[in-house]
This record gives structure tokens, sequence and C-alpha cells, in this order.
């Protein structure tokens, strides 16, 4: 009866909200969508593993969640180690990955270190968030464009002017009469490019590369069944021989893209030819080269046939409608969330102008495109690698997600986040996730908000969320076909720029310069070279500033008269300050009345306290006095507690050259 009875009353808590958070599910949903699909383009994975992780978010996190109206989902901050993770390792591997980032997460719960991932620096924390902002904005600038990423996060950022170039010189086929068609045909290579991908990968699976090295060097006899897959090879071979011809018509005779896209198509049809000939003669070394040729083959093909004009034009209608939505929207029209009607107008314009740019690739089935853990992946891996990105996963996305709860319980007065609970929760959905090879999640910022502001009263409206993604995705799923890739990827410019802290600087240097510097280095090293790295580098500076800081010391001598003088302690007396503390010492005159001033110590150690013991006896035995605090500075020892003190001005910390010295 006792095991029930909580479950009852969650139901019942759960029911008699229906009527505020089932709007709220809604309002989430319409948010959800096209972020879901954003991130996972961004992540360079495909966008069914991004609405499936907004889905187990909202059915299986929604349940267990230790923040009731928390959503959790796809995250910005987390494509960037996604991307990297899959470039790495692969996508067959992400999978473990994530897998493995939950399995961390819900022993980190269980041992209750919620709290634990809260205790970073808020300069290493905003430094992170605006390296990733960054990083996010200027990749996807580029996707904006419908053009590929170039490499590094600076790389990225210093060829955006060029992209903006080149952009406005590939307005050359705008009045072509031929958009409709060349719109067709553009979806169609798309979808010849998906099943190429998955291909690809389905090849690699039965063949990675170490298995094959390690075969030769021993001498066995390579047998591997890959001749069941040149049937597909076959058929992706004949649409493309099918396709090339009409998207040569398209163009205007003798032109610059005419010549493109004759040069790509002949480039891809023997990429492509070469490839089926490996698979049917089972040649498995030659079937992994051929394969990553057909791919980069058919890119160049879509590259010679993308029109970056018409695309930035979608981008930038999408940024507008961003912006300008909630303060120009007219009463109840507001609550409609901007990334939705973004979407719509963006997608309405791309339709109604039948605009030949990328769309985004579905499968008829989302379930053709999961990548599911199974015994060939875990025999493959490369654990340790593996398990470091995973770890580095695991801590960015708790971190992430009980800041979020932190956030979320400011914005509402309904119960308290439970920490542990919500790391193990996000845990459990982690694990999931990564046995269906989907996106890592964590909670998010943006659908929290939105689900507090439309009202939401319980956990109801983050699970009524996942289910209507899932409705959605099962029911009406080849819908997004019809939506540009620039748009969603318009979506993430924004909010990559809002991720970005322009006000970080003038708020920490309120408490201290150093904290800046460690902001600008954070977030510089991730730029320039590696989000771990960055973030490594940010945590250390921050504890060698702490370290610093618990060390420094600051003494002033002030003289009364001839003969008194106050000696003022500021900061931690420690034993990496002794010998200059000592010097201070020595620097009092013999025989003077002396008075130790320790309001402003935060802390004394057991060496400077027996030094202070042992000058004492000295100074006393020249005829002068001496007035210490005893009890205050034997309880710093005795607890080993700092104790808050007031911190020096700047004047005490400056005083004149010749009446103090500066530790």
């Amino acid at each position: 009866m006792s095991t029930q009875k909580p479950n009852q009353e969650q139901k019942i808590s759960l029911l008699s909200n229906w009527q505020t958070d089932l709007p709220a599910s809604i309002v989430v949903f319409l948010v959800a969508l096209p972020l879901c699909m954003g991130i996972a383009i961004a992540s360079g994975v495909p966008v069914s593993a991004g609405l499936i992780t907004g889905i187990v978010a909202g059915l299986v996190v929604g349940w267990l969640a230790g923040c009731p109206l928390q959503v959790s989902g796809p995250a910005a901050g987390l494509t960037v180690i996604v991307y990297d993770a899959v470039v790495r390792h692969g996508l067959e591997m992400l999978g473990l990955i994530v897998l493995l980032a939950g399995l961390i997460q819900l022993i980190a719960g269980c041992l209750a270190m919620g709290q634990w991932f809260r205790a970073v620096s808020p300069a290493v924390i905003r430094g992170m968030l605006t390296g990733i902002g960054v990083l996010i904005f200027s990749s996807q600038f580029h996707v904006m464009l419908d053009d590929a990423p170039k490499g590094s996060g600076l790389t990225n950022l210093i060829t955006i002017p060029q992209a903006i170039v080149d952009s406005v010189k590939s307005s050359e086929s705008l009045t072509s009469n031929s958009w409709e068609k060349r719109r067709e045909l553009s979806l169609e290579l798309g979808e010849l490019h998906r099943r190429q991908v998955i291909l690809n990968e389905q090849v690699t699976e039965r063949i990675p590369d170490h298995h094959l090295d390690e075969l030769e060097q021993e001498g066995a006899p390579i047998e591997l069944e890959l001749a069941d897959l040149a049937g597909e090879q076959q058929e992706i071979h004949a649409g493309l021989e099918t396709l090339v011809p009409q998207l040569i018509e398209t163009t205007q005779p003798e032109s610059e893209r005419r010549k493109k896209v004759v040069a790509a198509g002949d480039a891809a049809m023997a990429a492509l030819v070469q490839s089926e000939s490996a698979l049917e003669e089972n040649e498995a070394r030659a079937v992994l080269a051929a394969q990553n040729e057909a791919v980069e083959t058919i890119v160049s093909l879509q590259e010679s046939n993308k029109n970056h004009s018409l695309a930035a034009s979608i981008g930038i209608l999408t940024i507008l409608v961003l912006v300008f939505w909630k303060p120009l929207a007219p009463g109840r029209l507001k609550t409609v969330p901007a990334p939705l009607v973004a979407v719509l107008v963006a997608t309405g314009a791309a339709v109604i102008g039948q605009l030949p740019i990328l769309y985004v690739e579905v499968p008829d089935s989302m379930l053709d495109e999961l990548h599911m853990l199974n015994w060939m992946i875990l025999s493959d891996a490369e654990w340790g690698p593996i398990l470091t990105t995973a770890l580095f996963m695991a801590v960015v996305a708790s971190a992430e997600t009980l800041l979020c709860a932190a956030a979320v319980d400011q914005m509402q007065t309904g119960p308290r986040t439970n920490y542990d609970k919500e790391l193990r929760g996000q845990g459990i959905g982690n694990l999931i996730c990564g046995f269906l090879g989907a996106l890592p999640m964590t909670g998010v910022i943006v659908r929290s908000s939105a689900n507090i502001q439309s009202g939401a009263k319980s956990r109801l409206s983050a699970i009524l969320h996942g289910l209507w993604l899932l409705i959605f995705v099962v029911v009406l799923g080849t819908l997004l076909r019809s939506i540009p890739t620039s748009a969603l990827a318009a979506i993430l410019v924004f909010t990559g720029w809002r991720l970005m802290d322009k006000k970080a600087f003038k708020e920490l240097s309120r408490y201290g310069w150093g904290e800046v510097v460690i902001f600008v280095a954070t977030v510089t090293i991730i730029v320039v070279e590696d989000l771990l790295v960055g973030v490594v580098v940010g945590l250390l500076m921050a504890i060698a500033r702490l370290a610093y800081q618990f060390s420094h010391l600051w003494v002033r001598v002030t003289e009364l008269d001839d003969s008194d003088q106050i000696i003022h302690l500021h900061g931690a007396a420690t034993f990496l300050r002794l010998p200059k503390f000592a010097k201070a010492l020595e620097s009092v005159p013999p025989g003077a009345k002396v008075i130790v001033d320790a309001d402003h110590l935060s802390f004394m150690d057991h060496a400077c306290l027996e030094l202070l013991k042992n000058w004492q006896k000295q100074h006393e035995t020249t005829g002068g006095t001496v007035e210490i605090q005893w009890e205050t500075l034997h309880g710093f020892v005795e607890s080993g507690k700092p104790a808050p003190k007031t911190p020096p001005s700047q004047s005490e910390r400056d005083p004149e050259p010749a009446m103090a010295h500066s530790v």
C-alpha cells in the first residue's frame, strides 16, 4: 500500500493540472521541433537522431526528472562535442559514447554528486558557453549559405567574409526559368545522398579499418559478406544516371555552372561504378575507398547545383522573423514560438518560390536511420579515446542540465530541484538515446522557459511534448523534406549569437580582472584549439587564481608616533608567504609598542602563527610590547576554517612604499 500511494498522488497531481499543462506542452513541442532538427544538422548527424532524443527526453526523462518543469532535449551546447566525436570516431560509435556518458551520469546521481557538477567557476561556465556560441555561429553561418563548414572554429570564423562574397557571386542563375525543376532535382539528389551515406555507414560497420590491418598483418584471408549491399548501390547508381542529364539541362549553355555540373556528375558516376564493382567482388579495402569517394562526389554534385544567394536570402528571412516576431506580433499570437514561425515562413517562401536550395533529408521511416548498438560496435570500439569523450560529454551535459535547473528554480515558485534525481533521470535518458544511436540530451533553458511562461504547473507538460513529437514524426515526418536546411541553420546562427555572453566583461570585472582573463582565455582556446582543452585550461586558471588569492597576504605598518606601530594584516597568511611576512615583521624598530590588527585576515596557518609567536618573544626582549588577537589567530589554526573578512581597499593594498610591505 505504501509503495503505491506516492504513484497515485503523482497521477492525481498530473491530471489535476492538465488544463494548464496541455496548452503549455503544445508550445514546448512547437519550440522543440525546429531545434531538434537544427541541432542534429549542426552536430553532423541525421535529423532523426535529434527528433528521437526529443521524444525520449519527454516520454522518459519527463517522468524521472528531479526538476519537474525543466524540459530536456538535444542541446546547442553539445553540438561541438558531438560533431567532434562523429569526426573522430564515426557515426556508428556515437551511440556508445552517449550510452557511456549516460552511465556516468547515472552513477554520479546514485552517488549523490549532483551538487558537485555545479561547483565550476562562473568565468569558466560563461567562457565555455560563449566559446560554444562562437563555434556554432561560425560553422552554421556557412551551412546557412548552403555551404559546408570549413574546418576548425577559427577557420570557420575568418572565412565568413569570403563566404558572403561567394554567395553574392552565385546569383548568376537568378534569372533562370527552371527553378521548379531544379528544386525537384535538388530534393531527389538529396535523397540519393542520404541513401549513399547510409550505405557507407553499413559498409564501415562491416569492415572497420583496424580489423583489416590486423588481418593483413596476420596474413589471414579477408572474408566479409558485402555482395548483398551491391543491390542498393546499383539503385543509387541508376537514380544518378537519370538525374545528372536533367541537372545539366537546367543550366545555361556554356555557363560556368554547367561545366561544374558535368564534371561533378562524371566523377560521381565513376565513383559509384567503382563502388558497385568492389561490392560485387567482395574487395574490402577497395570498397572502403570507393564508398568514401562516392559520398564526396555526390556532395560535390550537390555543391555544383547550389545557389548560395537564395539560401542566404532564406537564412536572413528566418533571422528577421526570429528577431521581430515577438515585438511585432499582435495579441495572443505572441505566444506562438518564434522558431516555429520562422521555419514556417522560410518553408513557405521556399516552396512558393520553388527555390533550388538544400532541404532537410529524412527517410520515409525514422527507423531506417537508427544506429542501435550491437556486438560488432562494442567489439570494434577504441575504448580509451571513447571513454575520454564520454566522460567529457557527461560532465558538460550534467553541468548544463543542473545550471539550467537552478535557473528554472528562480523562474518559478513550485517544488525545488532534486539535483541527484535530475542527474539520474538524465543518465537513464542518455542510456536509452545511446542504445538507439541518437543525440545526447541535457536540460535546455529555451524550452524550459517557454514551458514556464506558457503556464505549466507539473511535469505533464514535458511528458506530453515528447508525445506530440512522436506523433508528428510517425504521421507527418515526410513534411520535413520541405524545410530548407538554411532556415534551420539560421536558427542555430541566432542561437549561437545569443550564447555569446556580451555582458561578461562588464559583469566579471566587478569581481576582479582575473575573472575576465579566465573568461577570455577559455573562449580563445575553445575557438582556436578545442572545446575540451579550453575548458580544462579555464578550470586550471580558476584554481590557480583561487590558490593565489588564498595565499596572498598584504602587510601594512602604520606609525602612530615615534614609538607606536600598528601592523595591519590582510588576506591569508600561509607558509607560502612566510619569508616576506618575516621580512615585514623584522622591519619594526626595536623597543616599539606594536598592535597587530588581524580584523581583515581571512586565514593564518600554523607556520605563520609560530613565526608571529617567536617574533613577539624576540621583540619583547628589546623592551617593546606586542598586542595580538591570539584567540582569533588560534581559531584559524585549530578549525582550519577561513573567516569572512572585509577585503582591503586599494589604498590599503598599495600604501606608501616606505610604510608597508606588499606580499
